[in-house]
């Protein structure tokens, strides 16, 4: 057989069935009820795995990612460049569903893409909103309260030990997981947290991230460098950098990459719980 019969021949396998409607570019695939529901009860296992992994509350299940995909359907910033990768606005919305906080803030909001997620996954909780800029949001929610300064300089306190902080901001991991250890908020998601291998993809990594100090690798001075959009970037290491933030950890974990599934963006995010 040709290489051209080859083709030809997986080829019509695949049939075309007409032009995609402007609705349908929202979401990847498209599967028949059945076939879907399979691919959904095989991701919830994989999640499900990942939560009893972190020790975090066995709440939730398949009707969540229904209700998360109907959501995503209608987020006016979902999917814009620079806004929270598609897959942890996922996870986001499942741990907003299991820890059911008194109390959500993020950090880094920018167009508002996770935060539309977090309000959308309960409406009885108190969301915070912080960034130095709100010029570009995409939808606005009288129940949140936005704050347009940096989170380190505010008095926002946790009020129970499931409320949650997400942070998309570029700010030193370490010096972030003080101050939330300080304000009493034990629950952390933190996205641009790159290892060595990822950090080429960051102009602000926000280092050092939790992912560096965890496995105790780096000593004072250890340079780190690489390219990004043609410049030669470097990290130099300090210890004072750190905040003393690995005492204050309980356990931390990489989110799972689920792009597999979704056909989404994943991130480099860390779920940390302090002590």
């Amino acid at each position: 057989m040709t290489l051209e019969a080859f083709h030809m021949t997986a080829a019509s396998l695949v049939e075309v069935v007409g032009p995609a409607e402007p609705e349908q570019l929202h979401d990847p695939y498209y599967a028949s009820p059945a076939l879907q529901l399979r691919h959904l009860n095989e991701l919830l296992a994989v999640q499900r795995a990942f939560f009893a992994e972190a020790g975090l509350p066995d709440r939730i299940g398949i009707g969540d990612l229904i209700d998360y995909f109907e959501v995503r359907r209608s987020n006016p910033a979902f999917g814009i460049e620079h806004t929270t990768p598609g897959n942890l606005t996922l996870w986001l919305f499942l741990l907003i569903r299991a820890l059911q906080p008194q109390v959500a803030v993020e950090s880094g909001v920018f167009m508002g893409s996770s935060l539309f997620t977090q309000r959308c996954a309960s409406p009885r909780h108190k969301q915070f909103a912080f960034d130095l800029d709100f010029s570009r949001l995409a939808f606005r929610d009288d129940s949140i309260d936005y704050r347009q300064h940096d989170w380190g300089t505010d008095d926002v306190r946790a009020e129970g030990p499931n409320d949650l902080c997400y942070f998309n901001d570029h700010i030193n991991n370490c010096m972030r997981i003080r101050q939330c250890y300080e304000r009493g908020f034990k629950q952390l998601v933190l996205d641009d947290t790159p290892d060595f291998g990822e950090i080429q993809a960051y102009r602000f990594p926000s280092v050092p991230t939790v992912g560096m100090i965890a496995n105790d690798k780096l000593r004072d001075g250890d340079t780190l460098e690489w390219i990004w959009n043609g410049y030669r970037l470097r990290y130099t290491f300090q210890t004072a950098h750190t905040f003393g933030a690995k005492a204050l950890i309980d356990h931390c974990h990489p989110i799972p990459n689920i792009r597999r599934w979704t056909g989404l963006q994943d991130s480099n995010a860390y779920y940390v719980k302090l002590k």
